[in-house]
């Protein structure tokens, strides 16, 4: 009897089980340790998206592929009780909460406040709606699943997928309104601010921007508390053994760009018949000295033409003034011989 009562319990697990896997929205999860440049593919099935943080002093990856058509049935949920989307976070993103076990496991030596503060910095990563910490929260609250696909949103979205994870760890965690603002509180062995429900304190736990660990309080959240709504815990099923992890990808560094020297190329041989004839070229020291040259003979030939006329002017005038030196140098008077006979 005893025997037929652990079979039962052992198909009951594997269906509820099987159940968990049939309603997770994430086909695959994979976190890497350092940036990898692999991007998951959208298909027209699932969508890819690739988130990349730090967490002391270490860059992580997550690779995810989400279902489409489970994502697209969103559209037309409710949206007003902020539980029910933490409870439907919980269940559909649990591929998402067994790959941070499976990350814890490679990290032993991480304590408590540091798997929470790890969940934390992913969430922090995210882009944000509006500022950092946020002054206001609208009415259209995202589900978790659609917080991971649209990547990001405001203060009740990132405080919804922080607690559908947490509580997926088995974690005690309660929603924290304070004025115009939401976050979300943790018990355990912390430190730092707390706010104490039912004999139970919860610490509190900053979503919106970054570096916010459990216990610390954001100067513009306020003081003042005005309610607290306690979210059962609720673990799912624990990641599987490590024999069974799927291995990690090796993290790609960014390539280096390849330098690509010039190969040399010999010039092809062209015929004589087609080589290109000479064509004679004047220097710029050639055309100087020959404009020179003309400058030289330009300014001469207008001096020396004046000069040549003036010249001839000159000797014009002086055979002009004296008329009669020239008569008697050419009919001399007393020089001719006297003829004998005529004595």
């Amino acid at each position: 009897m005893s025997i037929r009562y652990l079979i039962i319990l052992l198909i009951t697990g594997i269906l509820i089980n099987l159940n968990a896997f049939a309603n997770d929205a994430l086909n695959s999860v994979q976190i890497v340790e350092g940036i990898t440049q692999q991007r998951p593919r959208n298909t027209r099935k699932t969508i890819g998206r690739r988130y990349v943080w730090n967490f002391q002093g270490k860059h992580y990856t997550v690779l995810m592929t989400i279902d489409l058509e489970k994502y697209n049935s969103y559209s037309g949920k409710e949206r007003y009780d902020i539980p029910k989307l933490v409870e439907e976070g919980r269940t559909t993103i649990g591929n998402l909460t067994r790959e941070f076990q499976r990350t814890f496991k490679q990290n032993p030596s991480w304590k408590r406040q540091d798997r929470v503060d790890f969940v934390l910095s992913f969430v922090q990563s995210l882009p944000y709606t509006l500022d950092d910490v946020t002054t206001g929260y609208d009415e259209f609250r995202r589900y978790a699943v659609e917080t991971l696909i649209e990547g990001g949103g405001d203060c009740e979205d990132t405080t919804i997928l922080v607690a559908a994870i947490l509580r997926g760890f088995g974690e005690a965690t309660a929603l924290i309104f304070t004025p115009g603002h939401i976050a979300l509180g943790v018990t355990g062995n912390f430190t730092g601010t707390s706010v104490t429900y039912n004999g139970k304190k919860y610490y509190y736990c900053e979503t919106t921007g970054t570096g916010w660990t459990v216990g610390m309080l954001p100067a513009s959240s306020g003081q003042t508390i005005e309610a607290i709504v306690p979210l059962t815990p609720s673990a799912i099923s624990p990641a599987p053994k490590p024999n069974k992890v799927t291995p990690t990808l090796p993290v790609q560094p960014t390539p280096t760009p390849e330098v690509i020297e010039p190969t040399p190329q010999t010039p092809p041989v062209v015929p004589e018949s087609e080589k290109p004839k000479p064509k004679t070229q004047v220097t710029k020291t050639e055309t100087n000295v020959l404009g020179t040259i003309i400058t030289i003979l330009f300014i001469g030939g207008g001096i020396g033409i004046p000069l040549c006329f003036i010249l001839y002017r000159f000797l014009q005038n002086q055979i002009d003034d004296d008329p009669e030196e020239d008569y008697d140098a050419f009919n001399p008077t007393d020089s001719s011989p006297t003829d004998p006979l005529d004595q």
